[in-house]
Order: structure tokens, then C-alpha cells, then sequence
């Protein structure tokens, strides 16, 4: 017979369960806190460095966040992954500390800075308001990452604003310096008019623009007429005619300074039927002759053909040379083996101040000595003796470069397009190359045991284990093509 104090369909009073104090929920939303309560109450982490003491260690430096607003969850993916690996290695038998740090420089804290405070502070102020708000996000991303159950030296972090670690990175620039490889120089760097600042390729991303594609024509001066002719071996050449560019940045034409050619390609001489421009013949690559006809029709027939090397310091004039002033001047021809050979003219116009490729091309064609023109302000101006153009913004300039290579003559064909151009990940505006004074760690240059960066780092990437295995082959084909390191920021 049931009992009267045993439910219908109750058999718990059958089973022989264990007694236990454990609660059948879990209810972390509310027990979690009193546990991390009790973890610092004790020092638990302390507990553990203690116990552990003597034992090999397990170093896992901790890549800092930025102190720039509220955790997220990649915040929290990186720290809890990193606390696992932390216990895990603890449990394994290893002394692991964990020593958290923060990131408290650069342009994702003043970005924050500007916008709430605008762009017209002083650099004294945007330093002291960054340190100000450093210390802030510092104090509400610990209380956070506590609250996650990670455990760490909380109360000793590393700050990258500390003055003993700002302290330490001077002296390890100074052994730099000594060792020959820090030194300051013009490059071209990413620059971005809204953060006034070179930018990391990693701060870098691409987003289509409109622009404008254009043929122009650079013309022979009357003094260099008789080269080309000996050169080309053609006795009777007028004067009306020249090399063609192709380019998609027309605001770069001021600062023209050569022309790049392919050296192991074959270029022409090419007569032109009637024409608007009353051009008698022009340069070009003799492989893409029928595509440019597209737009140049009334290309003719070559009267005469050589390779790409022979036009080397040749001379041809600057495409505004009609306008006088800084526009009167010429552009040499010289060798780069980067000039495409499928689209364009195989002529390129080459604007050393505004791209990497044209950069090495000028150094390499023995132009060192000529002062790259540098004629754009790091807001994105002309500056004020740049003739005809001064105080405008670059890109409102195209329309305006456009109508003045029209009036010299020199516009061959123009067309509207859409591609992909280089945007500042933070502003969301276009960037552009910009050669600017900066300091610069270089890869190449031999120290004292007669051994480059380069070649050390690659040295020394063979001594590492990499998990997984591939991340060796990605870093090595970084070191293997990283270009001198800008460090001015």
C-alpha cells in the first residue's frame, strides 16, 4: 500500500542516490562572481606561482589589446583561449605566469581622441588626452577580462605607456642606430590625408573609386630629335610626335619626373594618319599596337623598331611643358622590368614621389641626384608654387589637369573608370603614396658581423617551431620581400 507521504509516480524512495550538496543547476549568471571573489580574495594566482615556482616554464606572451573602448568578443576569444593554454600548461606540470598588457599608443586611440575632441588640438594635447583615455579603457577592459575567469598579474600589467618601457625602447633604438641599421630617408609611404600620417600596410584597405584612365602624349624635344632619330636609325622624323603614357591618376602628372620602359621589350615608331592633334608619330610597344587603336586609331604602320633598353636616357618633354614655368623640363627614359606588357602602352609615366615601383626605378636609373617633387601637402593640397593647380585638393585637380593637358595638346584619350584604390581602414577615405622624411630600420644594410636584418631574421625563423607548420612559410616570404621598415610612428 502507498504511503500517504509518497507522491503518485514518485520513486526517488526507490533509488539509492547519493547525498550531496551540489546544486542541480548550475546558476554561473550568479556564482561565478563569488568564485572570482574568492580567486583574488586568495590570491589564488599567487598560490599558484608559489606552488609552481622552480618548475620549466611556459612563456606565453600576451600580443596587448588596445586601450580603446569596451571588450568585444574577439577580446574575449583571445583571452579565454590564452587562459586555457595558461591552466592547461599549469596542470601539465609547468610554471606558467600570465602577464597581461596594453597597447597604449597609435592611431586607434587618437582616432578616438578626434572624435571627441576635433582635429585641431596640438600634439602636446592629443598625447596628454590619449594617456588620459589610455588609463580609462585600461581600468574598464581589466575589470572585464577578470570578470571572463582569466587569471593573471593583473596588478603588475605591462603598459606600453610606462616610462620605463618607453625608456627601454630608446636605449633598443640606440643599439639599432649604432649597429647601422636605423637611418632617416624620403620613401614613399601609405599616407592618409584625414589621419595627416604614413599608415602600416596592415592599416590599409581597398574600395573602388572613380577616376579617370588617360593616354598622353610626352613630347620630343626639338634638341633631342636627332637622338632618337640615330637611335631609331630613321633620317627623316619631324618634330610632331612622341612617347605615349597610359595612367589612371592623372593628379600625378605634375610631378612627373621620367618615363619607364621595359628593357627586354620591343618598341616602335609608329606613323599616324590625320589626327585632331596633328601628331605625325608616336612611341609605343609594338605588342599593343591593335589595342590601342581602340582609342588612338589612327595608329599606323612602324617605321622603325627597337628594344626597350636602347631608349634609355632618352629625353622627352614634360606633357605641360607649354605652360612654362616648373612644367618646363623634361622626363628621362629609363629601364624597369615591372612595366606591364598587357594593358597600357607599355610606357610608363613615372611620378617617384607618389608610388613604390617608380621610386626604385628613379634610384635605380641614377637620378639620385635630382630631388624627388614632392608637391602634395599631407592633407592632400597642391602646395602653393605648384603652378596652375596651387591649393587645390588633388582629386578636385584631375578635371583640372585634364583641361590644361587638353590645352597643351597633349591629352590623347581620356576615359572614366571604376577600380579598386588603397582606403584608410579607420577613415574610410582614399589614401595615396606619398614620399615623406621618415625614419626607417633597414633590411639590408650589412652590421657588424657582416650580416643584414634579413638574413638574421631568416636564420633565425629556421630555429622555431611553427604550429601549424605553414606559418613558417608565410613568415618567411614576408621577411624575404619586406621592404625597409617604417618606424617614424
Amino acid at each position: 500500500m502507498m504511503s500517504k507521504n509518497k507522491k503518485v509516480n514518485d520513486y526517488s524512495h526507490t533509488l539509492n542516490l547519493p547525498s550531496s550538496k551540489f546544486p542541480m543547476r548550475g546558476n554561473l549568471a550568479k556564482r561565478e562572481p563569488v568564485w572570482l571573489k574568492e580567486w583574488l580574495k586568495n590570491d589564488f594566482y599567487g598560490l599558484t606561482r608559489k606552488e609552481f615556482s622552480g618548475r620549466p616554464k611556459f612563456i606565453l606572451h600576451d600580443g596587448p589589446p588596445y586601450a580603446n573602448g569596451e571588450i568585444h568578443i574577439g577580446h574575449a576569444v583571445n583571452k579565454i583561449l590564452k587562459d586555457i593554454i595558461i591552466k592547461t600548461k599549469t596542470l601539465a606540470g609547468f610554471d606558467a605566469p600570465y602577464v597581461p598588457g596594453w597597447d597604449c599608443h597609435g592611431m586607434p586611440i587618437e582616432i578616438q581622441i578626434e572624435k571627441t575632441y576635433g582635429k585641431n588640438l596640438s600634439p602636446v594635447e592629443v598625447m596628454q588626452l590619449s594617456r588620459d583615455y589610455a588609463k580609462q579603457q585600461i581600468t574598464k577592459q581589466k575589470t572585464d577580462f577578470v570578470r571572463l575567469g582569466v587569471l593573471g598579474d593583473w596588478e603588475n600589467a605591462y603598459l606600453t605607456m610606462d616610462s620605463k618601457i618607453e625608456s627601454s625602447e630608446t636605449r633598443a633604438l640606440a643599439e639599432i642606430y649604432k649597429k647601422g641599421f636605423m637611418y632617416r630617408g624620403i620613401k614613399p609611404v601609405n599616407w592618409c590625408f584625414d589621419c595627416k600620417s604614413a599608415l602600416a600596410e596592415a592599416e590599409i584597405e581597398y574600395g573602388d573609386k572613380d577616376t579617370f584612365a588617360i593616354l598622353v602624349l610626352f613630347p620630343i624635344p626639338e634638341k633631342e630629335l636627332g637622338n632618337l632619330k640615330k637611335v631609331f636609325g630613321i633620317s627623316d622624323l619631324s618634330i610632331n610626335g612622341g612617347a605615349v603614357a597610359w595612367t589612371t591618376t592623372p593628379w600625378t602628372i605634375p610631378a612627373n619626373q621620367a618615363l619607364n620602359v621595359n628593357p627586354n621589350a620591343e618598341y616602335a615608331i609608329f606613323k599616324t594618319q590625320a589626327n585632331p592633334h596633328n601628331i605625325d608619330w608616336l612611341i609605343l610597344a609594338t605588342n599593343l599596337r591593335d589595342k590601342l587603336r581602340e582609342k588612338i586609331p589612327y595608329i599606323g604602320k612602324p617605321i622603325g623598331k627597337i628594344p626597350g633598353k636602347k631608349l634609355k636616357n632618352l629625353r622627352f618633354s614634360h606633357p605641360l611643358s607649354k605652360l612654362g614655368g616648373i612644367y618646363d623640363r623634361e622626363a628621362v627614359c629609363i629601364d624597369a622590368e615591372y612595366v606591364d606588357l598587357e594593358s597600357g602602352t607599355g610606357v610608363v609615366h613615372c611620378a617617384p614621389a607618389h608610388g613604390l615601383d617608380d621610386f626604385i626605378s628613379y634610384k635605380n636609373g641614377s637620378l639620385s641626384n635630382f630631388p624627388i617633387l614632392n608637391l602634395v601637402s599631407e592633407t592632400g593640397f597642391f602646395h602653393e608654387h605648384v603652378e596652375k593647380f596651387s591649393g587645390q585638393k588633388i582629386w578636385d585637380a584631375n578635371k583640372r589637369i585634364l583641361e590644361k593637358l587638353e590645352e597643351c595638346n597633349t591629352l590623347l584619350d581620356i576615359e572614366k573608370i571604376n577600380h579598386s584604390t588603397m582606403h584608410c581602414w579607420r577613415h574610410k577615405s582614399a589614401t595615396i603614396y606619398k614620399a615623406t622624411e621618415q625614419w626607417f630600420i633597414s633590411m639590408d644594410t650589412k652590421g657588424q658581423n657582416n650580416v643584414s636584418l634579413r638574413e638574421t631574421a631568416l636564420q633565425e625563423i629556421d630555429k622555431v617551431t611553427f604550429i601549424p607548420a605553414w606559418g613558417k612559410n608565410r613568415l618567411t616570404s614576408m621577411i624575404e620581400k619586406r621592404p625597409d621598415w617604417t618606424i617614424s610612428r
